[in-house]
């Protein structure tokens, strides 16, 4: 399948191991079986058990456990943040701290037991087969959580910012669609369950390591080539569907926002150049931002889901176990970088959720403290001077709009009293018409581009 198997299952990927000769390698389990005299390297992989040797194995422990250590440390503080603030706890936030509790599993669930899998030769955890099951189940679980989050992240984006006079999503419709995430992901992930199963094998004497018994968590799949098409169809429902759906999604986003700075029409003042100027700084941030997140997406989860697919229907690398399994780690780690990058993404990148990080490392680290007073107190006088450039702007759009409509008033009562008026005070009252369209529709731009504003600074 695609990204979703582990390789509890890369073993059966490689070869079909449902046969005590493939489980162990024709010529190793020949010797068990006939003869005592088996070889001292084959006993010393089967004692360590070890299905990677030399420095790959450490340096694989080393990169596995650099990304579980930033990853848990980034989700770990969105956590925080959205639990710590009342303020943050808004319905759009909730799908960031949906994703944040997803990529905290992929942290401490699914990379530690997947680093198991590939190093280890045979199942280390027990006899117990639930553990064989739900150990899948939940890593597959976890990574369709992960990438539905995305995808409903970007959707909402763009129902606001498309569509911002709709009314906005509330914490209960949010709070019900994390729910259909999660029911979705169990479904999905339904099939490793069901297929995963616990292969223990008995009589095996090798009393040089202890060893009296081996087990094996496999895939055991009723239909030929059931996996392969299980990974072709995980990997339209996990890659291609999100893609596809987040980039049309920012790409709208873009188009928007970049219409809507090229459409408006505003009176000119001394201060609005540098305004239109910040305006356009911060939309351009924000569509690098979007752009960002869709190629981050594309290019973590490609060799993994590629990877998985080739392995299912062909190894190219024949017997060499070792490659392939250092080969699939590299794709696994690409993977799973995104439950390190997605913190910076939705997080850090956020003008918000950045100066609450600050405010939680300042409790962490005292040294970081004086910085954080002087982030806020920036922070706090910016925010002060956009209100009052906000509210002079909108007072002088008024006092324009009631001197236009005062010109106006003396005009429609002479069009009473004198209804022999000519042709040019005709023509006079359309121009005055014309230019209160003009600036009532200038009005409304301006403050629905505020509120366009408003919303691009919480994403």
């Amino acid at each position: 399948m695609s990204g979703t198997r582990e390789p509890g299952a890369v073993d059966d990927a490689v070869r079909n191991f449902t046969e005590p000769s493939h489980i162990l390698n024709n010529v190793t389990w020949w010797y068990m079986k006939e003869s005592q005299e088996i070889d001292s390297n084959i006993l010393k992989l089967y004692e360590l058990n070890r299905k990677v040797d030399g420095s790959a194995y450490y340096c694989l422990i080393i990169a596995y456990s650099l990304l579980i250590f930033l990853g848990s440390c980034g989700n770990i503080l969105v956590v925080c943040v959205i639990i710590r603030k009342p303020a943050m706890r808004t319905a759009r936030n909730m799908f960031i701290l949906n994703l944040a509790i997803s990529d905290l599993l992929l942290c401490l669930v699914t990379m530690p037991l997947t680093l198991m899998e590939i190093l280890t030769r045979y199942w280390p955890l027990g006899h117990n087969s639930f553990f064989c099951k739900i150990i899948g189940t939940s890593q597959a679980i976890s990574i369709y959580v992960s990438t539905l989050s995305i995808t409903a992240i970007a959707l909402d984006r763009y129902q606001v910012i498309v569509y911002p006079t709709r009314d906005s999503l509330h914490r209960f419709g949010a709070i019900m669609i994390l729910g259909g995430i999660w029911l979705s992901s169990t479904i999905l992930a339904s099939p490793m369950y069901f297929c995963r199963k616990l292969e223990i094998h008995y009589n095996i004497s090798l009393p040089q390591i202890g060893i009296d018994s081996i087990a094996y968590c496999l895939e055991d799949w009723s239909v030929k080539h059931g996996r392969a098409y299980y990974s072709i169809f995980v990997l339209v429902i996990q890659y291609v569907l999100p893609i596809i759906i987040v980039s049309v999604a920012y790409t709208r986003i873009c188009k928007k926002l970049q219409y809507r700075y090229v459409s408006t029409t505003v009176v000119k003042k001394d201060n609005e150049l540098s305004r239109r100027k910040s305006r356009e700084d911060r939309r351009r941030k924000t569509n690098s931002l979007l752009i960002a997140i869709a190629l981050v997406y594309c290019i973590s989860w490609l060799p993994l889901d590629i990877c998985n697919v080739i392995l299912d229907f062909s190894n190219p690398f024949g017997e060499d176990y070792h490659t392939t399994m250092v080969v699939y780690a590299v794709c696994h780690m690409m993977g799973m970088s995104s439950a390190c990058s997605n913190p910076l993404l939705y997080g850090w990148l956020n003008d918000n959720f950045r100066k609450e990080f600050k405010e939680i490392l300042a409790l962490v680290c005292p040294c970081a403290r004086s910085n954080t007073v002087r982030d806020r107190f920036t922070s706090l006088r910016s925010s002060v001077s956009k209100r009052k450039k906000s509210k002079s702007s909108g007072r002088s759009f008024e006092k324009i709009g009631m001197k236009v409509k005062s010109a106006n008033e003396p005009e429609e009562k002479s069009s009473f009293l004198n209804e022999s008026r000519s042709k040019e005070d005709v023509a006079t009252k359309e121009r005055s018409t014309n230019v209160t369209e003009v600036m009532n529709t200038s009005i409304e731009n301006y403050y629905l581009d505020e509120e366009i504003d408003l919303k691009i600074e919480t994403l």
